[in-house]
């Protein structure tokens, strides 16, 4: 159902929307990330074209809000427009072809015991990389193990997920060799990191203090390809990166959780995500928002 009309009052506490239409109120319920994205935009006066759909059992009379189509403020002068779903396609796409070296990123972080410890420290423990040129070349590509600094012997809870073993780590790259390696990566082509979520750049963050290192890059110079899919699609919950990569018609028996595997599958992913973007008539199997 589409909704069009002007707030009359949001409530942000419990994140109910009154808009006043030509059919009378109705009032929207926004789930937390549909909130976070708009709120600052929700004021009285402003109008508002939404998708929802109809609340289930003692909730029905409430619709919930499943797409923003557009935020309109009114004056004098002119309508500005504050919020426009077919704007963000658009300036996704923009932004994604204008992408010049591209560095496929991805870590694999040591995990706390199975009972945490407060002074149990995070640590990266294998880097996986590509790297391509701005005509779509693969110029290298690199794996590696790397050996933790501060706590050396690796929870059982790390080997078996990541279905490593002691020595592997004990035989990988020094912190200090992984900073170099990598400073002179970023220093030779300036790429911008595409990775899938959040977690991979704060591991990084971290790393440089808890080695006393100097940051070497920028929250801009990330590319979060996970938060480019949920607001292009819409889609509320995280997807995992196996899911993003079967959605594109691809297929995965096993995810090995390997670092290099999984930056692998970030730039499949992201040539699948571009191609869509430039495709004029894009079909794509999106999983339930």
């Amino acid at each position: 159902m589409t909704i069009k009309g002007k707030i009359i009052h949001y409530d942000e506490h419990s994140r109910l929307l009154s808009v006043m239409t030509m059919q009378g109120k109705k009032r929207i319920y926004l789930q937390r990330a549909m909130h976070q994205t708009h709120f600052k935009f929700l004021s009285p006066g402003i109008f508002i074209a939404a998708r929802t759909q109809k609340g289930e059992a003692k909730r029905r009379r409430r619709h919930i809000l499943k797409e923003m189509l557009t935020l309109r403020q009114p004056s004098q002068r002119r309508v500005k427009t504050l919020y426009s779903y077919r704007k963000v396609k658009t300036q996704t796409r923009d932004f994604i072809n204008a992408l010049d070296y591209k560095l496929f990123l991805d870590f694999e972080m040591s995990m706390h015991p199975y009972h945490k410890t407060k002074n149990f420290k995070q640590e990266l423990i294998q880097i996986g990389y590509l790297l391509e040129d701005p005509k779509g070349n693969i110029i290298k590509k690199f794996s590696s193990y790397i050996t933790p600094s501060k706590h050396k012997k690796l929870t059982k809870r790390t080997t078996k997920f990541l279905n490593l073993t002691q020595e592997d780590v004990d035989a990988g790259m020094q912190y200090h060799d992984f900073y170099v390696h990598f400073k002179t990566l970023l220093e030779t082509y300036t790429p911008a990191i595409i990775v899938w979520g959040k977690n991979d750049a704060l591991a990084l963050k971290d790393s440089y203090r808890i080695n006393k290192v100097k940051s070497l890059t920028k929250w801009t110079r990330f590319v979060n390809l996970l938060k480019l899919h949920k607001n292009y699609f819409n889609i509320k919950n995280d997807l995992g990166l196996k899911t993003a990569f079967e959605m594109y018609g691809n297929t995965l028996e096993t995810q090995q959780h390997d670092a290099y595997e999984d930056a692998w599958m970030t730039k499949h992913v992201f040539d699948a995500f571009k191609a869509y973007l430039n495709d004029p008539v894009p079909t794509v199997n999106i999983p339930p928002k």
